[in-house]
């Protein structure tokens, strides 16, 4: 157990470094493949996964995680040929009911997602555990945000300490 914690805490620290460093802009693909790591150490040892689950239980997330993608994807284009050039604050009301038949149609197909999801993680997972499935992506995001707000506050004490101490 410890081992995961020492694992997700030097990925995350490397992972987070991207957002101190100077290139603000887009992440790069080594910065995406660290927060990966840091995805699967932290879910990993959320789930408490043998070697012998983790085998059977990584491909089929994998899976998911591209499932999910691909119809977030599809939605996200739909949404944007839909407000075109105008943006969203000069919607006409017609693409707006368009547009709310989008999120819906969304919705429902992401449910649907996890409906099937679900029941594939529950022949590998015990109940418990797919329930950590569920939480996994709030918890992650939540706890990677307040690891970038902690070391952000650091580095700020760190500014202010040295450009005082010079007088």
């Amino acid at each position: 157990m410890k081992k995961y914690l020492i694992i997700i805490l030097l990925i995350a620290s490397s992972a987070i470094s991207w957002a101190q460093g100077p290139g603000r802009g887009r992440m790069s693909d080594e910065d995406r493949e660290k927060i990966k790591a840091a995805r699967v150490a932290f879910l990993t040892n959320r789930l408490q996964l043998t070697s012998e689950v983790a085998k059977d239980f990584w491909p089929i997330f994998n899976d998911y995680e591209a499932a999910k993608g691909r119809l977030s994807a599809e939605y996200n284009q739909r949404k944007r040929d839909l407000v075109g050039a105008d943006g969203f604050r000069n919607m006409s009301d017609e693409n707006a009911s368009k547009m709310l038949d989008i999120y819906l149609d969304q919705k429902e197909a992401e449910l649907k997602l996890e409906r099937e999801y679900m029941k594939k993680f529950d022949g590998v997972l015990e109940a418990r555990q797919v329930w950590a499935v569920i939480r996994f992506e709030g918890e992650f995001r939540r706890d990677f945000i307040d690891k970038l707000r902690k070391r952000g506050k650091e580095g700020q004490r760190g500014k202010k300490g040295n450009s005082d101490g010079g007088n």
